[in-house]
């Protein structure tokens, strides 16, 4: 897979990680927090708003090729997670959470997950602000 950082044009951050193949390119701005890619076409872009939240389709913002691009969501298994959090395209935050992990005996009633997210752990983060809800779940720690 090649991969550049390009001007994202949601935001116009120089942080827009590019990543193509022979078969997709996928975009993934980490100043705006925001991602899509070469399938994310008008019609395919209504199935996916079958299964995302109202929150995501809300903030949906079509590039000059009609590409639609919708929030992040990471999910670290053991840091957690980041997603976008709030009422309305007015009214929103990243939102993060550190993650526990699970103690052994209790993990069927969680499919076998070593670790969960605790909610007790959440911090909200300006919208401009992607990369700082990422750190605070630890995303860029190095093992």
């Amino acid at each position: 897979m090649i991969e550049k950082l390009i001007e994202c044009p949601r935001c116009g951050s120089n942080a827009c990680s590019e990543m193509s193949d022979d078969k997709i390119t996928i975009w993934l701005c980490m100043g705006c927090g925001f991602t899509t890619n070469t399938f994310m076409t008008p019609e395919n872009a209504i199935k996916a708003e079958e299964v995302i939240p109202n929150l995501y389709k809300d903030l949906k913002f079509i590039d000059e090729k009609g590409l639609a691009w919708y929030p992040n969501s990471v999910t670290l298994e053991d840091k957690s997670m980041v997603f976008a959090d709030g009422t309305s395209k007015d009214d929103w935050k990243w939102a993060s959470t550190k993650s526990v992990e699970i103690p052994e005996k209790e993990r069927p009633k969680f499919k076998g997950a070593t670790h969960r997210a605790d909610m007790t752990t959440l911090k909200h983060f300006e919208e401009k602000n992607f990369m700082d809800a990422l750190e605070y779940v630890g995303y860029f720690d190095k093992k």
